[in-house]
């Protein structure tokens, strides 16, 4: 059997003053979580549970701003200048 391939977090060093921002989509956004929880929780739908997660663990990567727009995150790098 084929295992899936891992979602991978986006690396807010993969960012530029060009390019300070992803979308991550919801998909992405579900993918990540239930790899990262292993409580036995393993979500369908991008939920409050989800959303506070991912936002948490955003900002624990280095990103400065994670913002839901519906199902999507959208993360950003501030870069000074």
């Amino acid at each position: 059997m084929k295992m899936p391939r891992p979602f991978v977090f986006p690396d807010p060093d993969d960012r530029s003053k060009n390019d300070p921002s992803i979308i991550v989509s919801s998909q992405q956004v579900i993918g990540i979580y239930n790899q990262y929880n292993h409580d036995g929780d393993e979500m369908q739908r991008v939920t409050d549970k989800v959303k506070e997660w991912f936002l948490t663990y955003s900002k624990e990567q280095g990103w400065d701003e994670a913002n839901f727009a519906g199902n999507q995150c959208i993360l950003k790098n501030n870069f000074q200048s």
